[in-house]
């Protein structure tokens, strides 16, 4: 079968952290990239679920709090943290 060449640019970052994983499993990133498209032949499809992340409890009823319209507001942002560290904004996390 003849070899083709597929390229892509990544950050140097993700690079870095890629190669030394797939160093560490015994891989070649060419090699690793190569499973990965023999993995999404087979499955049909990306071989893994794709999803955006979820806010956690916390984040969500903070959100959930400003939608329905009950955030509370401040003139500063030093008034701000004033508030929240003297306790004066209920269920305030630190």
């Amino acid at each position: 079968m003849k070899s083709e060449m597929l390229s892509t640019r990544i950050d140097h970052d993700t690079k870095v952290a890629f190669t030394n994983i797939c160093d560490n499993v015994g891989l070649s990133p060419s090699q690793a990239l190569k499973l990965f498209a023999r993995a999404v032949i087979n499955h049909g499809g990306i071989p893994f679920e794709l999803k955006a992340r979820q806010p956690n409890g916390t984040t969500a009823a903070a959100i959930k709090e400003l939608v329905d319209g009950k955030g509370k507001q401040s003139a500063s942002v030093d008034d701000m943290f004033n508030e929240l560290t003297e306790g004066k904004v209920p269920n305030a996390h630190s």
